[in-house]
């Protein structure tokens, strides 16, 4: 365990990675649970990985969020979710109720929004540590835009078994970009996983380039008459547009929530509990992967 460390998990990113990247598996019974297995692999890597004294999780909830309220065509284009990924949502909650990991979902707000909320409350609610580290354990990039000095990103972008924690300073060696201009140059340039239209006829090079020289959006928009032909057409006719999608591109770190730290710290948990549920599972592989229970490891140090 790591002093200090908090680790947040994007559960929604992590179950949808693993439900494309796994191959179907069944219960004995007949339920799909390759996003459960692949969830659970990549919670147990993380835990043993990252070794946080603070572990909490933040999900989505069915109900549309206020991006969509926003922009009615938010995430439109997606395809409905899969029939057997549903059902599997309910066993994620049940393996985390279980392994006693505080959850968040808030209605209106997406995983994202509940994990940078609950990383700005740990925050204020310990202001005496200078030191303490925010890990946010997901797939979707867009999350790097929350990485800041006490704060970064562990993507599984990659795949389930493999995975890249970002700083501020990989961020920039990366994308040539700083963590914080990456919901401008998302804005600039749209964004077609989630339908966010940006500035039609500006690509990814092109947003670099803009967000380089004058560093965000506002800046931009000043300095308009600075940029001439084609460009500065396509900025002025959209610049509506260009602020919604920055909007709609920004990850809310006020949701309100009740929240206290002392919540998320590593609890006791009942091993035998979580080895039933993975039996019926049928995840074998991963039993042997399990955390130790806390007081087992207290008596270990006091022998």
């Amino acid at each position: 365990m790591i002093k200090n460390r908090f680790v947040l998990i994007d559960a929604f990113a992590l179950i949808f990675r693993a439900y494309y990247a796994l191959p179907p598996s069944l219960t004995k019974d007949g339920h799909s649970v390759n996003a459960v297995y692949g969830f659970a692999s990549a919670l147990l890597g993380a835990i043993k990985t990252l070794g946080p004294e603070y572990l909490a999780v933040g999900m989505d909830l069915p109900a549309p969020t206020h991006r969509h309220k926003e922009y009615v065509e938010y995430k439109a284009h997606r395809a409905p979710m899969p029939e057997d990924l549903g059902p599997q949502i309910p066993y994620v909650k049940e393996l985390l109720k279980v392994m006693n990991i505080p959850t968040y979902a808030v209605e209106g707000y997406e995983g994202e929004d509940v994990v940078a909320s609950i990383i700005t409350k740990a925050k204020k609610q310990n202001e005496k540590v200078k030191n303490m580290e925010y890990i946010i354990v997901t797939g979707d990039m867009d999350l790097l835009q929350l990485i800041d000095e006490q704060t970064k990103v562990y993507s599984m972008a990659r795949g389930i078994n493999q995975a890249a924690i970002y700083d501020e300073k990989k961020v920039v060696a990366r994308y040539g970009l700083t963590p914080a201009q990456f919901v401008d140059f998302k804005a600039l340039k749209g964004d077609t996983s989630d339908n966010i239209p940006g500035v039609p006829g500006i690509g990814e090079k092109t947003a670099a380039k803009l967000i380089v020289e004058y560093g965000n959006l506002e800046k931009i928009y000043e300095n308009l008459e600075k940029i001439h032909g084609k460009v500065q057409t396509l900025l002025k006719d959209n610049k509506e547009q260009a602020y919604l999608s920055q909007k709609l591109s920004t990850i809310q770190n006020d949701v309100e929530l009740e929240f206290k730290l002392e919540d998320a710290k590593i609890h006791e948990y009942n091993k035998q509990d979580v080895i039933k549920l993975f039996n019926h599972f049928g995840f074998k592989s991963l039993i042997v992967r399990l955390p130790e229970e806390k007081k087992k490891l207290e008596q270990g140090k006091l022998l």
